[in-house]
């Protein structure tokens, strides 16, 4: 299939409530926050590591996922003697029949060849595997970028909260220990990315790559289950189509929150506020090189454009804009 051609940018909000949207395993796994704003913060790796899960579930078998070119370069692998594989190993299980007899720059290639025919998600953010000593490594610069951290629309209050465990802390213990978890009553996180149609033609990333990390987003974000994420819902996906080479940029710093019913870090939910899009979709209006929206919306979210309220589709069609509902 063939490369993307015209550059994207993604504007993807949802909503985290009681739940940690991204921990950070060098502070006890306190939600992220930016310690000058009180604002959440959730890194792209996290984002990605949504949209490779999801697409990870829907095929088990390996065979499969490489033979329809949907395989996950970047996932927990083991080596033939049962441990976590390295970058390196990694790197070989893709080369036992591509690059037989190769070295240098040819057994790099071979590799090249392999994962972005097999592995969708070096497809859409890239790779780095390194091939031993002396070896040329694997550098692949990804099409979808996301900003490094994607940040709430208002600030945030974390919570420690203890309960009982499910065993003894001890062998002499005669009640259950205490688990600590820390975690946010709410947060509406703004997440950024752009798909660039440059990188594209490197990694070969395709319309329906693209359309498969749309369905992960948001397909993605609402099937996270584990204790520290249940409570993520999507809320609004919007994909902004332009020419090739243009991008209107600072999409989140156009948003900003409308009668709030309380202040910043007593939201609890979507009824606490409504989103301020005038300034987004004003920009949009008068770029030339902006060839159309895409949009999906949880109902729950009420927009407002200076003083009309509405969903998204319907106030951007209001600013004069051409749109179409994302199908995912």
């Amino acid at each position: 299939m063939t490369a993307i051609a015209n550059r994207h940018e993604i504007l993807f909000l949802y909503e985290a409530r009681d739940c940690n949207p991204n921990g950070d395993p060098l502070d006890e796994n306190r939600p992220r926050t930016d310690p000058e704003t009180g604002v959440a913060t959730v890194s792209d790796v996290r984002l990605k590591r949504t949209v490779r899960d999801y697409l990870l579930s829907l095929e088990p078998d390996v065979a499969k996922r490489l033979a329809a070119g949907q395989e996950i370069l970047i996932r927990d692998t083991l080596k033939a003697d049962g441990h976590l594989a390295e970058g390196k190993d990694r790197a070989e299980q893709f080369l036992d029949a591509a690059a037989k007899g190769k070295k240098g720059e040819a057994k790099r290639q071979a590799l090249e060849e392999a994962v972005t025919r097999g592995c969708i998600d070096a497809r859409l953010f890239g790779a780095t595997l390194p091939l031993g000593k002396a070896e040329p490594s694997l550098q692949l610069t990804g099409p979808v970028q996301f900003s490094a951290f994607n940040r709430s629309l208002h600030r945030v209050s974390p919570t420690l909260v203890q309960q009982t465990a499910a065993y003894a802390g001890n062998a002499t213990a005669n009640q259950k220990s205490f688990a600590e978890r820390w975690l946010l009553p709410y947060a509406l996180i703004a997440a950024y990315g752009v798909a660039n149609e440059v990188a594209a033609r490197s990694t070969g990333l395709t319309e329906d790559d693209l359309g498969r990390l749309f369905a992960g987003l948001w397909q993605g974000t609402a099937a996270l289950n584990t204790h520290s994420k249940l409570g993520h819902d999507p809320l609004l996906l919007v994909v902004a189509d332009y020419q090739p080479g243009y991008r209107l940029g600072a999409l989140t710093q156009r948003l900003a929150l409308a009668n709030q019913r309380v202040e910043d870090t007593a939201l609890r939910s979507t009824q606490d506020f409504e989103l301020e899009v005038g300034a987004l979709l004003d920009a949009w209006r008068v770029y030339p090189r902006l060839r159309g929206l895409r949009i999906m919306q949880d109902s729950r979210l009420r927009c407002r454009a200076g003083e009309q309220v509405g969903d998204f589709m319907t106030l951007a069609r209001a600013a004069g804009l051409t749109v179409t509902a994302l199908d995912l």
